[in-house]
């Protein structure tokens, strides 16, 4: 029986991804106006409230402080501070196709969910994966092989959400927009930057 890996490693859905589906699901973002500096209004399909502030029409349940939405449909990264948009970008996400190899099995999409900041990195390399090398053909080197690691595929920054998924950002900024990637969320590495300086490790992050 194959393993099933989504970008990275496989992610088993539970009580808590329901939840934070159900969470997700009753955002209700709209097209939203171009890339914003931090703290300038975005103009959204329903409207700008009385203090010129970009609000979502029905904000995640208890959503307190800072916190991350990324809109697959979209393609955007919404920088959220309780129901006001602080900031946006366009993003790249996952493929959806699938790739057999190896005895393994992976599914490139973008997993939808609630997740949170794990760790960030500036300069961050990128762990190659056994469907790296497949895609290339080339040999799957040893789990512990120092070739393992490449510099540069993340981009300049990346903030690590777990399930193998990261925003991070990239060398082919042409691409964003479109469904380019093998799960991760793509953005400009100076979008990333920017996003590295603004949440801290244990945002909330909603993908949906």
């Amino acid at each position: 029986m194959s393993a099933k890996v989504r970008k990275c490693e496989s992610a088993k859905v539970g009580a808590g991804w329901i939840l934070a589906v159900l969470l997700v699901a009753a955002f209700g973002v709209r097209d939203a106006a171009a890339q914003s500096l931090p703290g300038a209004p975005l103009a959204l399909a329903h409207g700008v409230e009385r203090d010129g502030a970009a609000r979502y029409r029905d904000p995640p349940i208890g959503a307190q402080g800072r916190y991350i939405v990324v809109s697959l449909q979209e393609h955007r990264l919404y920088l959220m501070e309780e129901e006001r948009v602080i900031w946006s970008t366009i993003v790249g996400t996952g493929t959806g196709t699938r790739l057999e190899g190896a005895g393994q099995e992976w599914d490139f999409s973008t997993p939808r969910g609630m997740f949170r900041v794990q760790r960030k990195e500036k300069n961050p390399r990128w762990y190659v994966p056994d469907w790296a090398y497949i895609e290339r053909g080339e040999r799957i080197p040893d789990p512990d092989d120092p070739k393992r690691w490449e510099e540069g595929m993340l981009g300049t920054t990346a903030l690590f959400v777990g399930e193998g998924i990261a925003l991070h950002g990239t060398n082919k900024p042409e691409l964003l927009g479109q469904n380019v990637s093998h799960g991760c969320i793509r953005m400009t590495n100076e979008a990333a930057r920017m996003l590295y300086y603004e949440v801290e490790v244990g945002t909330p992050v909603f993908i949906y």
